[in-house]
């Protein structure tokens, strides 16, 4: 079994969502978030069967959406290093402190775990155009993973971002418009031009916060 995942549930309302369904926020407004099989994932890690030799975050497969391997587009994110940072440790009064480097991963953000998570089960639900509003790493990662999966990208960013978010998403073969105002405004644009596009904006959708969790395993 890749996936230990059972469901997805409102946390304001309880609601149940099945797995595999395209909902994106429950019908209260809430976002949804995934819930998975503990008894599973616990046989698993009592039979040592978490494939440690895979230095990525898809060694926690089994508490990650997907359903099947063959839908996972990686780029090489996650398993960064923790950085010793005595200075900083110092300043803050504390005798030993570490710094996750998350500028490690393939597009220099912790924005790839969440955005390769999210483009690879949307993928596998069968979606192909994905779009979100952005002012910078967020749609610089929703580009690059696209590009991986062979979607289509549009990005709507404020006309004031720095000009290399707007190259880098470019690059990636994504779409991109410039908007004169805010995140709130390029939402708007993007709901007015994209009907029909998978909005993967923050909380607009489960599966982001899937891969950005990983982080803490990672820790631990």
């Amino acid at each position: 079994m890749f996936s230990a995942i059972d469901h997805l549930e409102c946390p304001r309302c309880g609601k149940k969502y099945s797995c595999e369904a395209t909902a994106s926020v429950c019908v209260c407004g809430s976002p949804l978030l995934a819930r998975y099989d503990l008894k599973i994932v616990e046989e698993a890690a009592q039979m040592d069967l978490f494939p440690t030799r895979i230095n990525s975050m898809w060694r926690y497969s089994l508490l990650l959406p997907l359903k099947s391997p063959s839908y996972v587009f990686s780029l090489g994110e996650g398993w960064t290093p923790l950085l010793e940072a005595p200075r900083l440790g110092a300043d803050v009064g504390l005798r030993m402190l570490h710094v996750k480097d998350e500028t490690r991963n393939p597009t220099g953000s912790f924005k790839d775990r969440g955005l390769s998570v999210a483009v690879s089960k949307h993928v596998e639900l069968g979606c192909k155009k994905f779009a979100m509003p952005t002012a910078g790493n967020a749609g610089v990662s929703m580009s690059a993973y696209c590009a991986r999966a062979g979607a289509k990208a549009r990005v709507f960013m404020p006309t004031d971002t720095p000009r290399p978010f707007f190259d880098a998403c470019a690059y990636y073969g994504a779409e991109v418009t410039s908007v004169d105002g805010t995140i709130s405004d390029c939402h708007s644009r993007m709901v007015e031009e994209c009907a029909g596009w998978t909005d993967l904006s923050t909380t607009r959708e489960p599966f982001r916060v899937e891969g950005e969790k990983t982080i803490g395993f990672e820790i631990v």
